[in-house]
């Protein structure tokens, strides 16, 4: 195994030994990309694959039926695209100089990407599972509450 996944994958098993994902399971694909199932914000597996050629994190198909275009597909563009604001705190931000962040949107499926630029692996996954943290807390919360409930099965209250 190639040190960045080693990297990657020993920082997400540190969030799974802390209970932060359950049912954590991790594999190398045929094309040398580590995939990783687990369990946190939804009640089906998130899935995250991790590209060692492109450096890059994927939290593949994270938001389904996210129609494009629409408003929330470009409200989601936005707020990913801010994050590398220096108007948020730095341990919210994503530093430009280490790590960028998109949207990909296929069929309706959006996928979340991060990307590490500068090799500090460890940093570019930490940072990859705030931003999707942030995701489900912060920019759906509120304004998204009808399609966490459609999607996730979120509490109606």
């Amino acid at each position: 195994m190639e040190i960045p996944r080693e990297t990657v994958l020993g920082c997400l098993q540190k969030y799974a030994d802390r209970g932060i994902f359950r049912g954590f399971g991790a594999n190398v694909d045929r094309n040398g990309n580590l995939e990783c199932r687990f369990l946190w914000h939804a009640p089906e597996p998130h899935r995250l694959r991790f590209d060692p050629r492109r450096r890059a994190l994927v939290f593949v198909d994270l938001l389904p039926g996210v129609p494009y275009p629409s408003e929330m597909d470009r409200a989601l563009r936005a707020y990913v695209a801010g994050r590398n604001s220096e108007e948020l705190p730095e341990h919210r931000r994503l530093d430009p100089g280490k790590a960028n962040a998109g949207c990909r949107n296929r069929a309706g499926a959006v996928s979340i990407e991060v990307r590490c630029l500068d090799g500090d692996f460890e940093y570019a996954t930490s940072r990859a599972v705030k931003l999707v943290n942030e995701v489900f807390l912060d920019f759906l919360a509120g304004p998204y509450d009808g399609y966490m409930i459609e999607h996730f099965g979120a509490p109606e209250e």
